[in-house]
């Protein structure tokens, strides 16, 4: 079941709890907010010019926004490539050019690897940072900002 099944029927409830580094118990996403963020990021790749069956790629580590990414490529009908965070600037390049990533969703904490890829992945239309930003990237969280938490109109 995708988020706005829960959300319709269990909208303040967990959808899951990240943990702090420390072990502690961190951010708590609710069926909810997952349900309005994984919208806005469908927003953004329909704006971004991607349609069914087209592909994204992410490599972020352990992050409250991963399944906002996730369900919102899912929404929107495309394939999604996750990369691991220990990859080398080459198999990382390799991987986001053989995926047909058209966008491709990074984190600050990454800029180094993000940075090294940035002018060596031709085909990604959009690129994303998580949690600040990097000259050539753009804030993933200013770009869902700016859309609508309501699915869009040809969701899968």
């Amino acid at each position: 079941m995708y988020p706005g099944t829960h959300a319709a029927t269990h909208p303040d409830k967990p959808a899951y709890v990240m943990a702090s580094p420390g072990g502690d118990a961190g951010e708590a996403v609710t069926y909810r907010a997952l349900d309005a963020a994984s919208n806005r990021f469908a927003h953004v790749l329909r704006r971004a010019g991607l349609g069914l069956r087209d592909g994204i790629a992410l490599c972020l580590e352990n992050s409250p926004r991963y399944y906002e990414i996730v369900w919102g490529a899912q929404r929107a009908g495309l394939y999604y490539t996750a990369a691991s965070t220990r990859l080398t600037q080459g198999e990382l390049e390799y991987i986001l050019n053989d995926c047909g990533a058209q966008v491709f969703v990074t984190s600050k904490a990454l800029a180094p690897l993000a940075e090294a890829v940035r002018d060596r992945i031709p085909n990604v239309r959009r690129k994303l940072m998580v949690g600040g930003t990097i000259p050539g990237y753009e804030s993933f969280e200013d770009a869902i900002a700016a859309e609508p938490g309501t699915p869009i109109a040809d969701e899968c």
